[in-house]
């Protein structure tokens, strides 16, 4: 668990992680406008959406080491982001702010996630500052790759995770292995990024929120086999599976299907 100390600066429109303040003082990158502006020169890292882009940059401290760090621009939020959501029983999740807090709440979970730099805040535009993750690979780019003790190690990793995560009341809604990433050396805990969706659920809505991202999951492990698929759910659920485990084991499966058909016919 991990707390950290925020600094509200600009009037209120930043608010910073103490730890990253002295660097960005040193940077001369005290308000809204000067961190859009330097940043906005970035290596793009993400470009999917016009409204949405995420960039890499780099700050030197007063010692001369560099520091890379991402910042995910939001402005001009559409209707739709807006509507979808609430159509479906959800608060809208837009702007910078809900990945701030999902941020917090995960480090707060105890779950291993990116260090949070910078919020800022105004009527128009927001954006979200994290240190990167150097030395990390995504679980995505090695899964079939691993040898089948190193995959027995990262199944029961994933599924503690998992199991954590739901257990703080956090469901993810992006929970695909390309969203997990897990250092080069595989010396140190697997971080999930990308918590844009994060929500928390109640425990009315908790099972609905479960299944998906353990869909989500179990689609993007391809290579996985049903073996391994068992001992995750056992893993997930701390205990042997029974007869009682079938429902949710089907509902997983039958949400898998949904994913599958919506990715070829979206070409994903």
């Amino acid at each position: 668990m991990k707390s950290f100390r925020l600094e509200r600066w600009d009037r209120g429109r930043l608010t910073i992680n103490a730890d990253h303040a002295a660097l960005l003082r040193h940077a001369q990158l005290t308000t809204f406008e000067a961190l859009w502006a330097y940043t906005a020169a970035g290596e793009v890292a993400k470009d999917l959406r016009a409204e949405r882009l995420t960039l890499r940059f780099e700050l030197t401290d007063a010692n001369g080491a560099a520091h890379s760090f991402y910042i995910k621009r939001h402005r001009g939020t559409p209707w739709r982001e807006y509507v979808k959501p609430l159509l479906q029983g959800r608060w809208p999740s837009v702007g910078a702010r809900p990945e701030w807090r999902a941020v917090l709440a995960f480090h707060a979970a105890g779950l291993a996630t990116m260090t949070p730099v910078a919020l800022g805040e105004t009527r128009a535009a927001s954006f979200l500052i994290t240190a990167a993750l150097e030395g990390c690979h995504k679980l995505s780019e090695r899964e079939a790759a691993q040898p089948p003790r190193e995959r027995r190690d990262v199944l029961a990793d994933v599924a503690r995770i998992a199991s954590q995560m739901h257990g703080a009341g956090l469901h993810h809604q992006d929970f695909y292995l390309g969203h997990l990433m897990r250092p080069d050396g595989d010396d140190g805990p697997i971080h999930v990024i990308d918590l844009g969706r994060v929500q928390p659920h109640s425990p009315w809505t908790a099972r609905r929120w479960i299944v998906k991202d353990l869909a989500q999951l179990n689609y993007s492990a391809q290579s996985a086999t049903a073996a391994e698929r068992l001992r995750f759910l056992r893993t997930y659920l701390g205990r042997p599976l029974s007869d009682a485990d079938r429902p949710l084991m089907a509902s997983i499966l039958r949400k898998t299907a949904r994913i599958a058909r919506h990715s070829r016919k979206n070409g994903l």
